[in-house]
């Protein structure tokens, strides 16, 4: 807690024969969170976290609900593939933004509710870290603060009263959210203060100041059961200690970095920088980290997503992770493990529609290789406690006791925990390394000191790779003396304790097992492994494992499996009344799947296991489970099974899901309606706001002109905005525009109704900084021009507001016209006589309080409301209706088009088949579209820029049993106009599924409702 030292004593001596001590005492006036507080359900000490006096390594995966606004029914299949993967946590920014699109009004129904993440996480059985903010950063527009905070003159992060006047409201709401689903009564066991925060300093005061406000309202609101934390951006130990202090104390860090364009080109890794810093900030404490690196984000004009999971591949996953284990970090969060979508206008300038952040589960909620490699990685955490009381015994290539190999290229961490358990944590020395490297380690094996493999030949580790080598591990009644297989899990079934072993397929592996009784060895299945009989009851086991080998002695069992194979093996937990939903500890009874894409859950009811989960193709299952399980169904389907003599379960999974036949849109009737009438002659904007302030308070001044046309001056905060500027005579020779609306930005500007030209913010970010600001000089032509009123019209399409990483109220930049000088013949100073502007319908009033703040713009057809469901398109109101009017035919001049269809879809409910719409893209061709479907603004498509052109389309917002309406615009930023190269539905993936069925759309209004 904020302003306590902490400081715990402890004494942990190791010997390589393993004989250990572990005390501790908690000083009076130390953290209520540690140990030994019987009044707290979530404690933790120097090694891990406990829950229930039990403790645990917590794997958390990074999930915003908001991403998924399909709600519940989403958010649990993602949830549950997490705990399939042995995640048994999942951390949760909420956005403020969202929820408060005006001050004062505060909402938190539909996909912003906080109460059911909460229940679908208590459901699956998945611990949750609350990070509501009120700053979370997360690439989203303004970092998470709504757009009329823009306009609040106090700096934001700080404890300037405006600012915490803004915030307080929304955090005592969220606490109060929070504080009935503290654990034991709910998932929460942890909530998060601020993000990637810093202190204050003599320069920018009032930083540790704001830390403390938070705190004391989230405390001062019920959260006081769990403890507070903090996300430091680096681990250096920001509110560690002194004025703020969390309770638990978590660091982030990004190793790959975000280049994704050069994916094969890895930075090294290692580990001993993280541990240095462990001592140095709080050695006493566990080791957590709150945000580690999961993926990255792309921006615009960037390589896109399947580049950056290239970056951060399975490989990444297997070796880093390791590290962080190599540096005995028992908390990781991992951000992102599913990103969604930035639907409507919730990104941030440097990224675009898509956040599928390179995820082990994609935008489509498809599953990657990295989340299989990451399964293996959980699922043998939580079945070895031991690794939450190891200390680090030596790192390094040679010299020192146990932890070292022959080969000077490989490096080894090795950890010893009380019971005599030993981890070896291997990796070659350097990523540039393009060779398997072969070896052998000298481990602290049953007898002692032993060098393996001891019966000859090497281990050996792949470039890129990283093994756990375990001696003296505990599995039910037998040891693992040591293995140079990996260990993917164990667990007792009816008696027998099973061990699972895997290892690349060519590479040769060598195990012993102690404490059999009964010298019998029996193996089955692949003859690539064998197994024999050694001394002292014990079972030696070599060869290169392919396929699955089973080696049965006495009361053990041992499976070996390829690493290919052993991907899909699945340890899954059957409920019982004497453990919690959350508990993944090695005693809680569960069953071994093999061979389906996904098994989410089992549960045994008499004789019968019920298993759910997907298929991708036709499936050999095989299950081993208790002698009393007689019958298998299949999401409720029964599977003919037979037993094999080792007593496993077989039967066959069919997969008849066909594709599907989707709708051609270019065969489809669309309508078309011209979108931007406002450069038309006569255009009547005399309801459209006035801009005509004179000066701002934020800390942006006008670069030119009398007024400020900043679009968030006057209440529009995303997406298309128009101004339109007024002025008498023909005086007017051309006029400077500075206009800013974030990278990658676009604007057309005309004068009354003759196009002057647009400018783009085209240099790419991720070619060393893009452009979020343009000046361009446009000359008039006298013809152009009236003797009367005059009209400058300026559509600027900004990339949203930007984020405030360094608290310097950058949020706070202009969008819009950010200054102008209007040129005269005389050259006399002349000015517009008046200014107009034009945003989303309502501005921060908004009518449609189901999709919130940030799904609609400012374009004439937004406003107009054809976006929604049940608009009437009629030749009488300006729409022709033709399918020769498709995108795909285009505008031969600037300006903007809005095309409008409708279609039917018929998927089958058994399956689960994720439908994108994919555009072709043209990089020559400077034209920008907004997606809507259903309502729902799905996609910002940037011909030139790009790289996004496949926008998925989540079943809810996309109605896979019925009609969908489609509306699509095409803004032509060239004179010569565009056209859309080719539109199409697309299925991302095919599934046989038991994911929650949605019946049709999720709950929002349409046309009757906002617009009548």
């Amino acid at each position: 807690m904020k302003g306590v030292a902490r400081l715990v004593h402890y004494l942990l001596t190791f010997q390589f024969a393993a004989s250990a001590v572990f005390s501790y005492s908690v000083p009076p006036g130390s953290s209520g969170f540690y140990h030994g507080n019987s009044t707290a359900a979530v404690t933790f000490d120097a090694h891990s976290l406990f829950l229930d006096d039990k403790r645990l390594y917590l794997f958390s995966g990074e999930v915003h609900a908001w991403r998924i606004p399909s709600g519940p029914a989403l958010w649990r299949d993602v949830f549950q593939k997490l705990k399939a993967a042995g995640f048994n946590g999942v951390s949760v920014y909420h956005h403020w933004g969202i929820s408060e699109g005006k001050a004062g009004s505060l909402d938190f129904d539909y996909f912003r509710s906080h109460t059911e993440v909460y229940e679908v996480a208590k459901e699956v059985g998945l611990l949750v870290t609350s990070r509501p903010g009120p700053y979370i950063n997360a690439e989203t527009t303004a970092g998470g603060f709504p757009g009329w905070l823009t306009n609040v003159p106090a700096k934001a992060r700080t404890n300037e009263t405006g600012f915490t006047e803004a915030w307080t409201p929304w955090i005592e709401a969220v606490a109060k959210f929070a504080a009935p689903y503290q654990y034991p009564d709910g998932p929460i066991i942890a909530v998060q203060s601020e993000n990637e925060f810093f202190q204050s300093t003599a320069s920018n005061p009032g930083r540790s100041e704001h830390m403390v406000l938070i705190e004391d309202t989230l405390r001062n609101n019920g959260i006081t059961k769990v403890p507070l934390t903090h996300n430091d951006q680096s681990p250096s130990g920001r509110y560690a200690h002194g004025l703020g202090e969390v309770d638990l104390y978590l660091w982030d860090s990004y190793p790959q970095g975000f280049d994704c364009a050069n994916p094969s080109s890895w930075p090294e890794q290692s580990s001993v920088g993280l541990v240095n810093a462990h001592e140095a900030i709080i050695p006493d404490v566990m080791w957590g980290s709150g945000e580690f690196q999961g993926g990255a984000f792309d921006p615009w004009g960037g390589s896109g997503y399947d580049k950056c999971f290239l970056l951060t591949n399975e490989q990444f996953a297997n070796t880093a992770f390791k590290n962080n284990l190599a540096a005995q970090t028992t908390y990781q969060n991992i951000y992102m493990s599913y990103g969604g979508t930035n639907w409507g206008n919730l990104a941030e300038p440097t990224v675009y529609t898509s956040y599928d952040y390179g995820a082990p589960i994609r935008e489509d909620r498809t599953l990657s290789p990295k989340y299989s490699e990451i399964k293996l990685i959980t699922t043998f955490l939580h079945a070895s406690p031991d690794f939450l009381v190891a200390n680090i015994l030596g790192s390094g290539t040679g010299g020192l006791g146990t932890a070292f190999s022959n080969n000077s290229n490989i490096y080894i961490t090795a950890l010893g925990a009380p019971s005599g358990a030993h981890f070896y944590i291997i990796r070659q020395n350097s990523v540039t390394y393009t060779t398997p490297a072969d070896f052998t380690i000298k481990v602290n094996a049953t007898g002692g000191p032993l060098t393996v493999p001891q019966f000859g030949g090497n281990a050996t580790l792949d470039e890129r790779e990283s093994q756990i080598i375990v001696a003296q591990y505990p599995f039910g009644s037998h040891k693992l003396s040591y293995s140079t297989a990996e260990v993917f899990t164990w667990t007792t079934i009816d008696g027998t304790d099973y061990l699972i072993l895997y290892a690349q397929k060519d590479h040769s592996i060598e195990a012993v097992i102690t404490g059999v009784q009964g010298a019998t060895v029996h193996t089955s299945g692949s003859s690539s492994i064998t197994a024999r009989p050694g001394p002292s009851n014990s079972i030696i086991i070599a060869g290169k494992p392919s396929g699955i080998t089973t080696i049965s002695a006495g009361k053990a069992t041992v499976i070996v499996a390829d690493k290919h194979t052993a991907l899909s093996f699945w340890n899954v937990h059957i409920p019982d009344s004497s453990h919690t939903q959350y508990d993944q500890a090695p005693d809680v009874p569960s069953v071994l799947v093999f061979g389906p894409y996904l098994v989410r859950n089992a549960t045994i009811k008499g004789s019968t296991l019920a298993i759910n989960g997907d298929l991708n193709a036709t499936a050999t299952l095989q299950v081993i489970a208790p002698a009393s399980v007689k019958s298998l169904t299949w999401n409720g389907q029964a599977v003919r099974v037979q037993r094999s003599n080792t007593g496993v379960l077989q039967g066959q999974l069919s997969f008849d899901v066909q594709e599907p036949k989707l709708p051609s849109l270019k065969e489809a009737t669309w309508a078309s309606t011209d979108s931007l009438p406002e450069v038309q002659p006569g255009f009547d904007d005399s309801d459209w706001v006035d801009a005509n302030k004179t000066s701002t308070q934020r800390p942006y001044s006008p670069l030119g002109g009398k007024f400020v046309v900043y679009a968030d001056e006057y209440g529009f905060h995303q997406g298309n905005t128009i101004a339109r500027g007024h002025f008498t005579g023909k005086n007017a020779t051309g006029i400077q525009l500075i206009v800013q609306g974030g990278f990658n930005f676009g604007y057309s500007a005309w004068i009354n109704s003759h196009f002057l030209g647009s400018s783009q913010g085209t240099n790419q970010y991720s070619a060393g900084g893009g452009i979020d600001l343009t000046n361009t000089t446009w000359s008039f032509d006298p013809t152009q021009l009236n003797d009367g009123d005059n009209v400058l019209t300026v559509v600027v399409d900004p990339t949203g507001l930007e984020e405030d990483y360094n608290g310097e109220d950058t949020f706070k930049t202009p969008r819009g016209i950010r200054g102008y000088t209007l040129f005269s013949a005389s050259n006399q100073p002349i000015d517009f006589d008046h200014w107009k502007i034009q945003g989303n319908l309502g501005g921060e009033d908004f009518p449609d309080k189901v999709r919130g703040p940030l799904n609609e713009g400012g374009l004439f057809v937004e406003r107009q409301g054809a976006h929604l469901p049940g608009f009437s398109v009629s030749e009488s109101a300006g729409w022709n209706i033709s399918s020769l009017l498709a995108p795909y035919t285009g505008i031969s001049t600037a300006g903007i088009r809005a095309y409008r269809t409708t279609f039917n879809l018929n998927l089958p409910t058994n399956a689960d088949i994720p439908v994108a719409l994919k555009f072709t893209r043209t990089p020559s061709s400077s034209y920008r579209s907004v997606v809507y479907v259903n309502g729902w603004q799905f996609g910002r498509f940037n011909s030139k820029d790009g790289p996004q052109e496949v926008f998925p389309l989540p079943e809810g917002i996309l109605n896979h049993r019925g009609q969908n309406e489609l509306l699509v615009t095409l803004w032509s930023l060239d004179a010569a106009g565009a056209k859309i190269a080719d539109l199409e539905l697309v299925n991302t993936a095919l599934l046989s599924s038991s994911k929650d069925v949605i019946p049709g759309l999720v709950e929002s209004p349409g046309y009757a409702d906002l617009r009548k």
